[in-house]
């Protein structure tokens, strides 16, 4: 009797095991971890902009140890924008599964093996590699280890740092706990979050030229002392090679890094 009881001990510690290790493996969509290439791409542009920099604006090698802010400024930039862009595939795989649920939901299957119907239906649409498929596994390991559908799905909208997975995971919960049409409730929410993304995606096209333009003035300035370097150089020399002249470069470059910030602030529609 002892030794049954110490087995089903050890069983449940390696169960609770698992558990904390899966969890602990779990993506956190609020992060984002460069790949290699991502690095490639930010060493390349590092590489261009900075030899520009020290051109253009000093005419010295050296001048490279002054890059070095504007290298961690441009670092955290590019690492914003593949952030968002991890954001916004998940959300639209994610809007994709719903739509999956729905169609089970309405074949008569219960929300859990909608899950699994889901996984099925979404691999003719997406690569295995998509964010989707690798919570939809989750989701479908913890239902095998008896752990709630809510549980998970709060997880899942804690991790993605998404107001609309946040707020499915609720109305689940709470349509659960109340017993209310989880049909029509998933169906509202679908019609929701498919207005929300139609919305950006027309504010993205009536901004899409304002974004050109804001491009094409962030490379004037270097175009125009360029231009200047290539037909007139005598004119720039002065701004070279002494204290005085670096001073003024260095604060040319300042101000052309804070209006890039500024133009994309103002870029930033939130709906």
């Amino acid at each position: 009797m002892t030794n049954w009881k110490n087995n089903k001990q050890r069983k449940e510690y390696k169960k609770r095991m698992r558990r904390r290790e899966t969890a602990e493996k779990h993506r956190d969509y609020n992060q984002y971890h460069f790949l290699c290439r991502d690095w490639l791409e930010y060493i390349f542009r590092l590489l261009i902009k900075g030899g520009l920099i020290c051109y253009l604006f000093y005419d010295s090698p050296k001048a490279a140890i002054l890059f070095i802010p504007f290298g961690i400024m441009d670092y955290r930039s590019l690492k914003k924008k593949k952030l968002e862009k991890q954001k916004q595939e998940l959300t639209l795989q994610f809007k994709s599964m719903i739509e999956a649920l729905v169609i089970s939901l309405n074949a008569g299957y219960s929300l859990e093996h909608s899950f699994e119907t889901a996984q099925k239906d979404l691999s003719l649409v997406y690569d295995r590699q998509a964010y989707i498929f690798e919570e939809l596994y989750i989701i479908l390991s913890g239902l095998r280890m008896n752990i709630p559908l809510e549980r998970l799905l709060k997880d899942f909208g804690e991790r993605s740092g998404i107001e609309d997975i946040k707020n499915f995971a609720n109305v689940v919960m709470v349509a659960k706990k109340s017993g209310g049409n989880l049909i029509r409730i998933i169906q509202k929410t679908v019609n929701s979050i498919g207005d929300k993304i139609a919305v950006e995606q027309e504010i993205e096209t009536m901004i899409s030229a304002k974004k050109l333009e804001e491009r094409i003035m962030m490379i004037m300035p270097y175009g125009i002392i360029g231009y200047l370097r290539i037909s007139n150089g005598d004119f720039l020399q002065v701004l070279y090679h002494n204290l005085l002249g670096v001073m003024l470069m260095t604060v040319f470059l300042i101000l052309i890094y804070s209006a890039e910030l500024w133009a994309n602030k103002i870029m930033e529609i939130q709906v």
